[in-house]
């Protein structure tokens, strides 16, 4: 009886089974068409912004180095009803979009400094939301050189935008608001200098020390009350603390001195194409974990963030614990690890 019972329990199963698909394979296309449709209306939805919400998306937390975890530098700020880019490295559409951020409102992409991985997803988050629906300027501003990026962009990307107005009919206005139009900064002095101000949001950027780069630049993001630095890529320097000076949150980069030497004495062991002796030139222009500590202690700063983390490490908490050991006992207030995709709201 066992045996009989058995096939008459498969034969059941496999009859609801082919049941199961008939009715899947009938209803597919419901079923897609749902799909599409709240594909849709997400997408929409992702694009309002209250006029009031002061938000914070890492879309990148690494550096120039490939890392699973870890896209190169990218910063998304919401405020004043309009979307703001600190620098773009490679991969900042895709996370862009995979965090759901409003590109068709974007403002201004805002250059800390022309190291490719923080200006090579210029280009494309610039045509990514030509494409999606924006039809009005972006102005990217950064430090002399920016000019010629943006001259590169258009020219690079000019057979791109006249097919796809002949074949689409799309009728934007002209190039530059497809692709962006640059406004270059100087700033010789330790004073910061407005680069934005409308709808109650003011940007100030201000120069950092960044060996070898004659202009790199910090930014200071002020709204509703708020305040948000954004240190760029900066070996120590004053500047950072008078500039951020009692704000709500510092977004600085950070180098982790013991990793770097770990790193630098596994390939001396081991071999390979990276000279072990560039690994202490690299750490020579940022910023210490440890300093960053300082800093945001003699800044006084609410919060402090860290982001742009050399090396390179995974978003796990053993991991992150590592990195920022030490630090808690110089700077006593809240330290956060940045991760890509992270989103911190200042303001609802």
């Amino acid at each position: 009886m066992k045996i009989p019972r058995l096939l008459f329990a498969l034969g059941g199963f496999v009859g609801l089974s082919a049941l199961a698909i008939v009715l899947l394979s009938a209803n597919r296309s419901t079923l897609i068409n749902w799909q599409i449709e709240r594909g849709v209306q997400e997408g929409v939805a992702s694009q309002e912004i209250s006029s009031t919400r002061f938000e914070l998306i890492f879309c990148g937390t690494g550096t120039p180095q490939f890392f699973p975890d870890r896209s190169q530098p990218c910063l998304g700020v919401i405020a004043a009803g309009k979307f703001f880019l600190f620098d773009a490295g490679q991969n900042a559409s895709r996370q862009l979009s995979a965090t759901a951020s409003p590109f068709t409102k974007l403002e201004a992409v805002f250059l800390t400094h022309l190291h490719s991985d923080h200006m090579s997803g210029v280009a494309d988050v610039l045509h990514s939301s030509w494409l999606m629906g924006r039809q009005h300027h972006v102005n990217v501003v950064g430090p002399p050189g920016t000019q010629q990026l943006l001259d590169g962009i258009h020219q690079g990307y000019s057979n791109d935008i006249e097919e796809r107005q002949r074949v689409l009919g799309v009728e934007y206005l002209e190039t530059t608001v497809k692709l962006g139009q640059a406004t270059e900064v100087t700033i010789d002095n330790e004073d910061a200098v407005v680069v934005y101000d409308a709808d109650g949001l003011v940007v100030e950027a201000f120069r950092v020390d960044h060996p070898d780069w004659p202009y790199a630049y910090g930014y200071r993001v002020s709204y509703g009350g708020k305040t948000v630095v954004v240190s760029g890529d900066t070996k120590y320097t004053p500047a950072i603390a008078k500039h951020a000076d009692g704000a709500d949150m510092l977004i600085h980069e950070a180098v982790n001195l013991d990793m770097m030497e770990q790193i630098a004495s596994a390939l001396r062991q081991f071999g390979g194409p990276v000279d072990p002796d560039r690994l202490a030139l690299i750490s020579a222009v940022h910023t210490p974990t440890l300093e960053v500590a300082r800093v945001a202690k003699e800044a006084d700063v609410k919060k402090l963030v860290l982001t742009h983390l050399i090396p390179p490490i995974p978003s796990n908490f053993v991991a992150e614990q590592h990195y920022s050991s030490g630090m808690d006992d110089i700077y006593d207030g809240e330290l956060v690890m940045a991760r890509d995709g992270m989103r911190i709201t200042l303001i609802e």
